[in-house]
């Protein structure tokens, strides 16, 4: 709190007297068990007297708060819990120009250190139930705190924070018989408290704005040391089901509280406790494979029995069958772990698409396509670039991150890539020391890595990905904050052969900047959407760049996770890297030289080359050029789209049926698609466009219906009208991207109709844009006659603002091909072009090759 003009005087006086009598007072034997350097704790201590006299200003305010960064650091190195945005606070006093805002932060955590620092008995102490508890159950979970050293005076309290991730129930305090009743009480019977609110934001409110969060004031009496305050979430005792958990398995669920020890002071944090949430009931089937083997080679095969969310099954699995085709490969016994490893073999040449299932069919699942070859030149290996824990604005640990990796989704490597602007020096270390301890030559491989976190004002994130952890450390966006910047310290701090930069496009990299000896490769796709166009405009913009995709993932899963709410609203990307073994350097070389392409998350096997070269290589200058490949799909081809430069030359459909008039019995998709690309150049992408309302069959009965790509509960569904079987309510939503729905007619004429009543959407998710704020998509009525399907196709536009989304239907043949070869021939007289495709599945997966260049020459 600022003090008065009068007051400030003594208390210069008084804390410089007491400052000096620290600098000259004999060294002790405690102070061998400082966690600060000589230097740096006079700095400190200094720091304390500046602060206490005058408040930082625009004048101070970087100078304290490099000092406030060094602090901090050390005490998160001693052990230390830091509080929640510090290292935040701290980037943004450098990059942004906020500076009456980041004043009162800095202060507020020099008031919050120093009571670290010289009162640590005085915060307490919390611990909870942790567990284990179910997914997506009512749960009672217990939080005790117990007083400290300092009394909590009527005014203080405990702020009960809502981390803005988990889709846990939401806590209110009126209704003591309704769902996720929470309550407070306390061992010391002369106090009481009142329920009020704060404002937060953050992680641990509206991220990114104020909302408010429930306070328990302390209304009455005074809490001593030694008192015990318990906070119940999903109290039970007067009629309530309890706390709803969310519906995905954590190590680490965060149920957050911050205390005031009245009411002038700030809000501090308290540490997350270690809250243990597991899967729910065996409810079906996935299997991992490498996507290449050779004849004969043995390989394994990892079979996972998951509950409906995607998280391991907490009962494990039943019996298994392995099949190819009608052949049993394999048969594994019920386990009480989900995860089963069989070895196995495959003599033949060729495509395979295994099956797995129950002894009686009940539960089935597939495994990703396997290619059979003696002569493949490399291998495929998927791996997640791009995910986060709770060590930023995430859920989980970093342990459970890289276990998740190895084990659950079966990655051949991975980058725990945290965001810099919340991450400490600690925790740096542990994310270098769980790269050497996961890393398994020829099995698994862990890179050291960080997100270089900015708005793209200052250059957008980027991902830093280092070949080894030795000596590494990162250059952050603290004293690092725009993106030329970056670019220098990175130079300065590592060999470039060893340091690979990938920009990505949800907090979008600046596409007219990039270092070509660094930045080899864009991130076009992830869980917040699909950005194929922030790929084509660093092409556009002369950059020699391949693609790759990554999950994004906040929940410590990468590689295999159902999608959450809000802005990550899909299943999460992946990239493929070709390389000829599995080992640190081959897949870091194989990044570095473009050999990489991009999937929205299944493990699509892609070749392409130009003249017989292939992805990331340059051919010689020829005029006369053929684009060959083969694709081999986890489902059924949709399409295959050549371009050359920014243009597609050549397309070809595989499934719409174009050869019949329309029968009796239909079989159609219908497909939503919107555009990500940013109206104006520069801005971050537009937002997810809602797709709702309701389908009604008009003069034909509707037999069947299903979401292709549905996997967010949320914002994804299908249901039937019990009343009118012909209708059905549907949600969906896409973003660069097109979410279909499979229909099934019988009694189907040239007259039969599927009529849309769209409703009024609001553009949702992405980082704030610049110029362009989220936008009302208008509904309306849209009708697809089956007479219109010329070609099998018919195509409706509707009009959004500034945009034109559109609505797809087409009849569809009865069976689709999963292994397509093709070859196009092309002529230009152009040194320099490039080619690359893009593939498009019936179940609305996509991939992207790498670029080929013919002729010309690299930047440099």
């Amino acid at each position: 709190m600022q003090k008065s003009p009068v007051t400030r005087p003594l208390v210069l006086l008084s804390g410089a007297f007491l400052f000096c009598l620290w600098l000259l007072a004999p060294p002790l034997e405690a102070a061998d068990a400082d966690y600060l350097s000589p230097d740096l704790r006079a700095r400190v201590e200094k720091l304390k007297v500046d602060v206490d006299y005058l408040p930082t200003d625009d004048l101070n305010l970087e100078e304290r708060a490099r000092i406030l960064w060094d602090w901090a650091n050390a005490y998160a190195m001693s052990g230390g819990t830091l509080p929640v945005n510090l290292t935040q606070a701290v980037g943004a006093v450098f990059a942004y120009a906020d500076t009456p805002r980041l004043a009162g932060a800095v202060d507020a955590f020099i008031f919050e250190m120093t009571l670290l620092d010289e009162s640590p008995d005085a915060i307490g102490t919390l611990a909870a139930d942790t567990g284990p508890f179910e997914a997506r159950s009512f749960v009672t979970i217990h939080q005790t705190y117990t007083v400290g050293s300092r009394p909590i005076q009527p005014g203080g309290g405990f702020l009960v924070a809502r981390h803005f991730m988990p889709n846990y129930g939401v806590w209110q305090t009126r209704d003591p018989s309704a769902d996720n009743y929470i309550s407070i009480e306390s061992s010391n019977p002369t106090v009481g408290f009142a329920v009020d609110s704060a404002p937060m934001a953050g992680m641990h409110g509206g991220f990114r704005g104020q909302l408010p969060a429930l306070v328990y004031r302390l209304a009455t009496g005074t809490l001593v040391p030694g008192d015990r305050v318990t906070i119940t979430y999903g109290d039970t005792r007067r009629g309530s089901r309890g706390f709803l958990m969310a519906d995905f398995s954590s190590d680490r669920m965060p149920l957050p509280l911050y205390l005031a020890f009245n009411a002038e002071e700030p809000f501090l944090t308290l540490p997350i406790q270690p809250i243990v949430v597991t899967g729910r009931e065996f409810a079906g089937l996935h299997g991992f494979a490498p996507s290449v083997v050779r004849p004969g080679e043995p390989f394994t095969l990892s079979v996972r029995g998951q509950d409906i969310y995607l998280n391991r099954a907490r009962n494990g699995h039943p019996p298994v069958v392995v099949r190819n085709g009608e052949t049993v490969l394999a048969r594994l016994p019920a386990s009480d772990s989900a995860i089963s490893l069989v070895e196995l073999t495959l003599d033949d040449p060729g495509a395979y698409h295994l099956t797995l299932a129950t002894r009686d069919d009940s539960v089935q699942g597939a495994v990703n396509p396997i290619l059979v070859s003696a002569d493949h030149p490399d291998r495929i290996y998927w791996g997640d670039t791009h995910g986060h824990s709770g060590f930023a604005e995430g859920i989980g640990t970093p342990e459970r991150f890289m276990t998740w990796a190895r084990d659950d989704a079966r990655l051949d490597f991975v980058t725990h890539s945290e965001h810099d602007i919340w991450m400490d020096d600690a925790e740096w270390e542990v994310l270098r020391d769980n790269v050497s301890r996961f890393t398994e030559e020829g099995a698994f491989i862990a890179y050291l890595g960080y997100e270089w976190t900015v708005r793209n004002l200052q250059g957008g994130h980027h991902n830093v990905l280092y070949r080894t952890p030795q000596g590494r450390n990162r250059i952050p966006v603290q004293f690092y904050p725009t993106l030329s910047r970056l670019y220098q310290g990175l130079r300065e701090a590592a060999d470039t052969d060893d340091v690979v930069v990938i920009p990505h496009a949800h907090q979008a990299g600046d596409y007219r900047q990039s270092d070509p000896e660094l930045e080899p490769l864009v991130e076009i796709a992830s869980m917040h959407g699909n950005f194929e166009w922030f790929g084509r405009m660093y092409l556009n913009h002369g950059h020699r760049v391949g693609f790759v995709a990554a999950s994004d993932n906040h929940l410590s899963q990468p590689g295999y996770s159902a999608p959450i709410n809000g802005s990550l609203a899909q299943r999460g990307g992946l990239g493929a890297i070709l390389a000829p073994e599995k080992t640190t350097d081959a897949i870091f070389d194989g990044m570095r030289a473009l050999k990489a392409y991009a999937t929205t998350g299944d493990r699509i096997i892609l070749d392409l080359s130009v003249n017989g070269f292939g992805m990331g290589s340059r051919a010689p200058f020829a005029p006369d050029r053929v684009v060959s490949g083969r694709v081999i799909g986890s489902a059924p081809i949709e399409s295959v789209t050549v371009f050359r430069n920014d243009e597609p030359i050549w397309s070809r459909d595989y499934l719409t049926d174009t050869a019949r008039p329309v029968s009796e019995s239909e079989k159609l998709l219908l497909s939503f698609s919107s555009d990500s690309r940013p109206y104006h150049p520069g801005d971050n992408p537009r937002g997810w466009r809602h797709w709702r309302g309701t389908l009604t069959v008009r003069n034909g009965t509707l037999d069947e219906i299903r979401g292709m790509d549905f996997h967010n509960s949320l914002f994804q569904y299908v249901e039937r009208d019990e009343d009118a079987p012909n209708r059905v309510r549907f949600s969906t939503l896409t973003r660069g991207d097109t979410s279909s729905m499979k229909l099934v007619l019988s009694g189907a004429r040239r007259s039969t109709s599927l009529v849309l009543e769209l409703e009024d959407t609001e553009e949702t998710g992405g980082a704030p844009p610049l110029y362009r704020p989220p936008q009302q998509a208008p509904g309306g009525r849209v009708e697809l006659e089956l007479a219109g399907l010329t070609q099998g196709r018919l195509e409706r536009d509707v009009p959004a603002t500034d945009y034109v989304d559109r609505v797809v239907l087409r009849r569809l043949i009865s069976e689709g091909e999963k292994d397509v070869v093709f070859e196009v021939e092309d002529s230009s007289p152009m040194q320099g072009d490039y080619y690359f495709v893009r593939i498009r599945q019936v179940d609305d997966a996509l991939a992207w090759s790498s670029p080929v260049w013919v002729g010309g020459f690299p930047p440099r």
